[in-house]
């Protein structure tokens, strides 16, 4: 016996995040799916998810610390430039994945 599962457009919001927590288990696979496809065709897998902020984050403690001498402002260096990567890097992939979302439609 097969179950049809239809989802509609509701107009309140109270509804779309009940909708969200009940179907959470999908949103998980397909959130886990795009992760897996994005980093299956390297060589350390999904382990580049980590390995390229840190390297990142590396180079510009080495750039701006050691060779422009910027002052960490009593913060350790590390922890300062990581801080500031966070949000830079949620904006970048946000507008670069949404502009590619937007082509993929055209």
């Amino acid at each position: 016996m097969e179950h049809e599962l239809v989802i509609e457009a509701r107009r309140t919001e109270g509804q779309y995040w009940r909708n969200l927590f009940r179907y959470r288990e999908l949103f998980y696979f397909l959130a886990w799916r795009d992760v897996l496809v994005r980093y299956k065709q390297t060589v350390i897998g999904i382990l580049w998810a980590v390995v390229r902020p840190f390297l990142t984050m590396v180079v510009f403690v080495f750039v701006f610390s050691k060779i422009a001498k910027l002052p960490g402002g009593g913060l350790p260096y590390p922890v300062m430039v990581f801080a500031g990567m966070l949000p830079w890097r949620l904006f970048s992939t946000s507008v670069s994945e949404g502009g590619n979302s937007l082509a993929d439609v055209i």
